[in-house]
């Protein structure tokens, strides 16, 4: 894993998901949740993210939040390998 991205944004995370980046971990620590990420598109994604250029399909980031609320709630404190691939119908 040689493009890892550690991230506790909440709302950024969720757009990484809904971009298709591969969420690799997480941990939760003091309460805080830290997100993994293994994708070489990081560094593109976050100048589109905070220079509000970027665009995501709205269900998928609907599924995006949605999936990270579940890991911050769930009572396993890390995990490794989380598969967020979230198939779409039309």
């Amino acid at each position: 894993m040689k493009n890892k991205f550690t991230n506790r944004d909440f709302y950024f995370s969720a757009y990484l998901i809904a971009s298709g980046c591969r969420l690799f971990s997480h941990t939760r620590e003091h309460g805080v949740t830290t997100f993994i990420f293994d994708d070489e598109r990081i560094s593109e994604l976050a100048d589109n993210y905070y220079s509000m250029n970027a665009l995501v399909e709205p269900i998928s980031f609907g599924n995006a939040l949605k999936t990270l609320k579940s890991i911050i709630h769930s009572s396993d404190t890390n995990s490794k390998g989380f598969n967020n691939n979230v198939n779409q119908t039309k």
